[in-house]
């Protein structure tokens, strides 16, 4: 069998359009799962008025943040001179300014890892056959 007049550039732009397609739907799905098992605060304060303190964004706290944090963030710049990946990067983050706190809840209650560890299959199939 012989393939004549065969576009390469043509057929790579399919592939990581469908990749990054992929990626996507993947960790929008992950999003969706971090989100529901993401712990909730119930006690919301503004920030201090008085004190050592006064005037700080971090003294604040919002019962929800760290759930509003989760995020899917693209990235295929070349920020520092070389591309990051050959497709591009697809993350999922927690935690902002705001919800700084993001690694000390998932120390000491672990939601993240373990919403990954178990959704890992359905992630792996997403990726697979899309």
């Amino acid at each position: 069998m012989r393939i004549v007049n065969w576009n390469w550039k043509e057929a790579d732009e399919m592939v990581v359009k469908e990749t990054r397609r992929r990626q996507r739907k993947a960790a929008n799905f992950l999003k969706a799962e971090v989100r529901r098992a993401c712990p909730v605060g119930t006690v919301s304060r503004p920030m201090y008025r008085r004190g050592k303190f006064a005037g700080q964004w971090w003294t604040g706290h919002d019962a929800g943040a760290l759930k509003r944090s989760v995020r899917v963030v693209e990235r295929d710049d070349e920020k520092f001179g070389f591309k990051l990946a050959q497709y591009g990067e697809v993350r999922v983050y927690v935690g902002h300014k705001l919800a700084w706190y993001a690694q000390i809840v998932e120390y000491f209650k672990p939601f993240m890892r373990p919403t990954v560890a178990s959704t890992m299959s359905r992630i792996k199939n997403i990726l697979e056959n899309g």
